[in-house]
């Protein structure tokens, strides 16, 4: 079965870094994803304190302060390829 996200409601709420080797997605639905880091090296190269520095737009996208990357939800879930059929 392929898993989507399209018409659906998640939101996420808050990234976490309190884990080691892990970054904690919480949703607004009250559902936490906990992912590794090492899946994202852009974001594992940042400092502690540079990882902190985020914006959530549009409820399901991160931008970091010091990154030229740009993260969707579905980038966390193991769903990149799905992120345009929301």
């Amino acid at each position: 079965m392929t898993a989507t996200l399209k018409n659906t409601k998640m939101r996420i709420v808050k990234l976490t870094f309190d884990k080691v080797g892990k970054i904690t997605i919480k949703l607004e639905d009250g559902r936490i994803l906990i992912v590794p880091i090492k899946y994202f090296p852009d974001i594992q190269k940042m400092s502690v304190e540079k990882r902190k520095k985020y914006t959530i737009v549009d409820d399901r996208t991160v931008l970091f302060s010091y990154s030229d990357n740009i993260y969707h939800l579905e980038d966390f879930m193991g769903l990149e390829n799905k992120w345009r059929e929301r």
